[in-house]
Order: structure tokens, then sequence, then C-alpha cells
């Protein structure tokens, strides 16, 4: 029984070791502060892990400036005790009597404290004070219609240990990103002259509905004019300094919603939009490529409102847009965007073509009401291929009958009676075509043996001229050696001169890629258009060049030697 009440009241004095362990005590060293004057909030608790303690429900109404802690290990009746403190710097973010909240450490809480934070008048920058202004773009947007928040920080005097906290969504769905890089430049106010610091803020609305934004804060540090301490005191007496918190205007607007009456595919609102093409040229010929510029500028949106433009697909040319560029500004709290596309057309086929008109539909902002920006279609006449052009096609030459002149005509120039013509002719026709090949045959005899009189009177050989698939080899080598390596980097554009730069020379008059697939067999073709492709497309992808590499590589170009007519006629079809 008594060995009963000894583990009794063992278990009991562990229990309630325990819950001692698991106290947690609170304090602040004064209960009265100026606004910008800093206290310590001190826990003392029976632990060591200081990572168990929220702090967070402090952060409401107060500023952590620092936080340090203390551990002490004692004996006391032969018992260790380890006691651990965690002393906290606070600063009040406004004035009034504010609550330091309870602290909560393994399910215990500590108690509050109450303290009251006295106004203090902060001065006007002009006065040497420290101003935080804010100004709002637009009131009344529209959804996706983005708006400006520019903070301007205007310093009379200077300060230390500042830090901003931006513009924040309290009500409604918007995106915040920053707009440019923060600015600083001087002025000058009432003969004092200030440093302004400007930052601004992109605040997009989502949805539409009440939205309220809290304006930005700043935390910063200020010599304590009005404490009568020395003046040549070291700043980094705690008396010799003031913290100050500034919030910038916050405001509630209401955010439109798109209209019922809007008919464009995507919604677009803006102040100002402009859209217009330009073509590189206006001599369009088969298979050789046109830059299509397309510029579209607007005012009172950014480049994230903006798609893509979709281009009507033409029967028999071919469109590569390439990745649009954007030039994105701000002036005078107003936001302007730049957009760039240029698309390669390649026709594929000779006649008049229509190129499709362009729409765009637009809400216009300043007149509330939707308007169409308008591409016009423009009619095209595409011209041959120049090597269509230059191509000569020869008729079959058929036999021609002979026929007896009417009045054959003798070596003495006087005309024969037609009974004798006859016989005349029969003779001496066989004898003049014998006689001709005689003739070339005694040149062409005379001619080899006049060279080789001539080389053995020099003391040389004749030469035996190189074959001309060899001078070929040696011409296409540079070509060769640019292709592999463009190849193996795997990039499209380097890979697309090199492969021009070959096709010229083994069929020469080749101008561009098109003429190229026309004259090389089908799955090399096939090769070319992936290749095009990729430098034209839009989205970017990824080119291997391993496989043209070998194919260009493996192909004999047994046709070189017939010069010009080796190249396929490019025929539209």
């Amino acid at each position: 029984m008594v060995r009963f009440f000894r583990l009794l009241s063992i278990a009991l004095t562990l229990l309630i070791s325990v819950q001692l362990h698991a106290a947690i005590s609170t304090q602040i060293d004064r209960n009265v502060v100026e606004q910008g004057q800093t206290f310590l909030f001190i826990l003392s608790f029976a632990q060591n892990d200081l990572r168990n303690v929220d702090l967070s429900p402090l952060e409401k109404n107060f500023e952590i400036i620092s936080r340090s802690h203390q551990s002490g290990t004692s004996i006391i009746n032969g018992e260790l005790k380890t006691s651990t403190k965690l002393v906290i710097t606070l600063a009040p973010k406004r004035s009034g009597k504010l609550e330091v909240p309870a602290l909560t450490l393994n399910g215990e809480k500590s108690q509050p404290h109450s303290i009251e934070v006295k106004p203090v008048k902060q001065l006007s920058a002009v006065d040497g004070g420290v101003e935080l202004l804010s100004t709002l773009s637009d009131s009344s947007p529209m959804v996706q219609q983005p708006i400006i928040y520019q903070m301007n920080l205007v310093l009379g005097q200077r300060i230390y240990n500042a830090s901003f906290q931006e513009p924040t969504i309290k009500q409604g769905k918007a995106l915040i990103q920053p707009l440019g890089e923060q600015r600083q430049y001087r002025q000058t106010l009432n003969g004092r002259e200030m440093l302004v610091v400007e930052q601004s803020w992109l605040i997009t609305p989502q949805q539409s509905g009440s939205l309220s934004i809290e304006g930005a804060k700043l935390s910063a540090e200020i010599r304590n004019l009005n404490a009568g301490v020395d003046p040549f005191r070291r700043m980094n007496d705690p008396r010799a300094i003031r913290r100050i918190f500034l919030s910038a205007d916050s405001y509630t607007i209401e955010v439109a919603p798109i209209p019922e009456t809007f008919t464009g595919q995507n919604w677009l609102a803006a102040s100002e939009l402009q859209l217009k093409s330009e073509l590189s040229s206006q001599q369009w010929k088969v298979g050789e490529p046109i830059t299509r510029t397309i510029t579209l500028k607007a005012k009172g949106i950014g480049q994230d409102q903006l798609a893509e433009l979709v281009l009507p697909t033409v029967e028999n040319i071919k469109q590569y847009a390439a990745k649009p560029v954007y030039e994105q500004d701000q002036k005078d709290n107003e936001l302007s965007v730049t957009m760039t596309q240029e698309v390669t057309i390649i026709p594929s086929q000779q006649g008049e073509m229509v190129l499709p008109e362009v729409k765009l539909a637009w809400w216009n902002t300043k007149t509330n009401k939707e308007e169409v920006a308008l591409l016009p279609q423009q009619v095209i006449t595409v011209a041959p291929s120049a090597e269509h052009t230059q191509t000569v096609t020869v008729a079959p030459v058929e036999a021609l009958p002979v026929t007896a002149p009417s009045a054959p005509v003798n070596r003495v120039g006087n005309s024969q009676p037609n009974a004798e013509n006859g016989s005349t002719l029969a003779a001496v026709q066989p004898l003049s075509a014998w006689l001709m090949v005689a003739m070339v045959v005694v040149a062409a005899i005379c001619g080899s043996g006049g060279t080789m009189l001539y080389y053995k009177r020099a003391g040389l050989k004749p030469r035996k001229g190189k074959a001309k698939s060899e001078t070929q080899q040696v011409d296409l080598k540079p070509c060769l050696d640019a292709l592999q390596r463009a190849c193996k980097k795997n990039d499209p554009q380097l890979a697309r001169d090199a492969l021009l730069a070959w096709g010229q020379l083994v069929f020469p008059g080749c101008t561009h890629l098109n003429h190229l697939q026309q004259a090389l067999p089908l799955p090399m073709s096939d090769m070319i258009t992936e290749l095009n492709r990729c430098c034209y497309d839009r989205a970017p992808s990824v080119w291997q060049g391993d496989q043209l590499w070998q194919a260009i590589k493996g192909y004999q170009p047994s046709s070189v030697s017939q010069g010009t007519n080796t190249l396929a006629t490019l025929v539209p079809n």
C-alpha cells in the first residue's frame, strides 16, 4: 500500500512538472509609448525550442523590429532547471489603444497586454518630414482593363532602414505586378529641395464588381528631432531615432462587366487602337517569299491583354507567322503598347489571288462603344517563277521534204533546163555530203596534230582536265562544312542558309528553297518543309538536324554536268 502511494506521488509530481514546463509567461517593459517609439515584449518559458512559438498574431498592429533569446540553467535543491527568454522589440503601426495578443505554445496561452500609443504629428515634406502619396489612373475600369497605381515617396529629410509594402487587394479579384523600375528624382517645393521616390504597379481586374485596393505602406527610421536629446549622440542610441509608419491612400472602385453587345472573339478594352500592314515588296512570284509586317498600337492596355492575330488561310499561299514583338511604355500615368508581327507569305501558284481582310473588334473606353480595326483585303497578281520564265521549250524538229529549186543555178550562173537538172541533182548531192564529211575529218586530224606539235615544241605534256565532279566537290566543301555545323547545333536558321548555298552550287539558278524542293527527291523535300516550318513557326519548336545532314551528305548530284537544265522548272500546279 505504501508503495502504491509512493508511485502515485511520483506520477503527480511528473505531471505537475510537465505542466510547469509547458507554461508560458509574457510581459512588456512599458504601457505607454509615442507613435514611432519601440518597446520590449518578453516571453519566458521552460523550453529551449523556440520554433513552436507562433508570432504571427503580433503582425496585425505591430512591426517586429528585432528578436533575441536568452537561455539559462540552474540547480535548485538538486534539481536541474532550464529557462528560456525571448525578447522581441515591437513598434506600433498606428496610434491609439492597442492590445498585444496572447501567444500559444504547445496548447498553452499567454496573457494579453494593453498598451497606449500616443499620436505624433507627422510633418509634411515641405516642413522637413516624410509623405507617402498615391494616384490611380482610372476609377471606373472594365474587366481586364489595367489601371496604374502610382506611389510617390516625398522625403524632406533622410530616412534609414526603409522597407516598402506594395498595394494589396482586400476585396475583389485582380492581378498586381510592378510596372517598370523604381525611379528617383529631385524636386523643389517652397524653396526646399526634396527627394522623390516613384514606383508604379499595374492592377488588372479579373472580375466585375467592387474592388478594394489597400494602399502601399512604408516603414522607416528618422532622426528624433523632438526628443531633446544631444545632437551629437550616435544614431545607434534608441533615443536618437524614431520609427515611422506611413500608408498611401486606399481606393474602392467599381469594375464594369463586359458589355453583352460586344461581338469580338477576344475581349479587348482600350482608349485608342490602330492596326496597319506593310509588304516588303509588291512583286509577287511563285515560290518567292514576301514579308508582311502587321503593327498594332494601343493605349490604355498592356501586352498581356493583346491576343495573337489569327490570319485567314488562303488557298495556294503558305503563311509562316513569327513570334510577335512587344514594346510597352508608360507616360503621363497612361499605358501604351505596340505589337509587331512578321508573316512570311509564299505563293505556290501564279495568277490573281486575294489576301482577305483582317478584323479586330475592340471596346473604346472613351466613347463606351465597340469599334473594329480593319486591314482591308488586297488583290495580288502572282507571276511565274524566274526559272519558269527563262526556260525555253524547243519543239521536236521534223524531217523537211526535199524539193528541187525552180531554177537551179550551174557553176557559171546560167540556168539549166529542167530536164537536165534532175540528173544533175542526183549526181551532185551525194558528192557534196561526202565532201563535207571528208573536210570535217581532215580538219579534226590537222587540229589534233597541231596541238600535239605545240606541246612537243614547248616541252610540255598535255594536262588532263579534272572531272567536273571533282571540281564540284571542291566548291561544295565549304557549304557542306557549314551545313554540318548547323545541323550539329540543331540551328534551323543557319542550316537554312547553308542548305540554300549548297543548292545554288549543285543546281545553278536556284534562288530559294522552294526551287530546291522541286529538284530533290521527295523524302529530302519533306525535310526542307520541316526546316522551313521551324524557321517561320510562331511557336518555338525543337529541330533536329542529323537526319537532314545524313541525307545531304549521301546525295550524289549525278546531273550536275547538264548545267542549268538540271534544275526542274517550277511549274504552277
